[in-house]
């Protein structure tokens, strides 16, 4: 199954800092309710966290980073801290810990993480595309 590819041109545009864009994707997005978003982003979200963080971490890490990204992200001050961490965290391993978060909320805060780790990461053209081939073989799985 294909995904959309307005999801990775949002990836793209997120990692190219082309906030323009990826304002008027986000628009489009929200009016067609996000059918698919969950997934794409959803596997994006968990393949960035995964590979910027690997096997060893320790909750100190998860909320220093957590930090970082509520004070670069004006959007993301608004996010509840706690939920926050365990939305990283959950994607790291600890899936007990987003039992309570709504899936709109954990979207919101995947999109937030998404262009905080896609700037850290700041990918090449090539690989971008590899990522983004990745994730849509992770999403498409899952629809």
């Amino acid at each position: 199954m294909s995904v959309r590819t307005e999801f990775s041109d949002l990836i793209r545009a997120m990692a190219r800092r082309d906030w323009g864009t990826v304002d008027q994707l986000l628009d489009g997005l929200e009016a067609s309710g996000w059918r698919g978003g969950n997934q794409v982003i959803g596997a994006a979200f968990a393949i960035a966290v995964n590979d910027r963080f690997g096997a060893a971490h320790s909750p100190t890490d998860v909320a220093r980073f957590v930090a970082e990204t509520r004070t670069q992200f004006p959007g993301a001050e608004s996010l509840p801290t706690l939920e926050m961490e365990g939305l990283v965290r959950a994607a790291l391993g600890e899936v007990g810990l987003v039992d309570n978060l709504s899936p709109e909320t954990a979207l919101q805060m995947q999109i937030v993480f998404l262009g905080k780790l896609l700037q850290d990461r700041d990918p090449t053209e090539t690989q971008l595309e590899e990522f983004i081939a990745d994730v849509e073989r992770t999403a498409a799985e899952y629809m």
